[in-house]
């Protein structure tokens, strides 16, 4: 029951995100707009210290005139606790949202060539207990995104690290 919870708010921040989506081109299935843009959504459940969990949604514009290299986002983080009272198990202690830039970038780790993104929220954009300190997400071959340290090291249990191309 909580799982579903969980996933409700995450559906509730994609669903806010995309309404939010730049007007300047219209998405297609693929995720391309018809200005050559291209945007992908990622959301999950991430471990936090002191809740349940924070349900993270990550929307990325990536912008068509590097290569799709660097671009645009846009991250909300609900940060969710338990709470014996509702009806669902829990409650949403706190939201965050931070937008910026982001890039790719690559590191030789043991003769193979990792990917990853950086990025750079904007100071003056931050609400809640976001900080305009850069996050780093791991590409992975299979459409997701691990976040890892500075030094692009994956965390102990990386599944639990995840977020998932919607």
């Amino acid at each position: 029951m909580k799982t579903k919870a969980l996933f409700g708010i995450a559906a509730l921040a994609a669903f806010g995100l995309t309404a939010c989506s730049n007007a300047s081109g219209t998405p297609s299935a693929a995720g391309a707009s018809a200005n050559g843009d291209k945007e992908m959504l990622y959301s999950g459940i991430l471990p936090a210290a002191d809740a349940q969990g924070n349900v993270v949604t990550l929307k990325l514009d990536f912008d068509d005139d590097h290569n799709y290299t660097d671009g645009d986002f846009i991250m909300v983080e609900n940060t969710v606790a338990a709470d014996s009272i509702s009806a669902a198990g829990i409650t949403a202690a706190s939201t965050s949202y931070s937008e910026g830039d982001f890039r790719k970038a690559t590191k030789q780790v043991d003769g193979k060539t990792l990917e990853y993104l950086v990025l750079t929220p904007d100071a003056k954009d931050l609400l809640g207990a976001a900080t305009a300190t850069p996050s780093y997400f791991l590409i992975n071959e299979n459409q997701t995104l691990t976040l890892v340290n500075a030094d692009i090291e994956l965390p102990a249990n990386p599944e639990l690290y995840t977020l998932t191309a919607k």
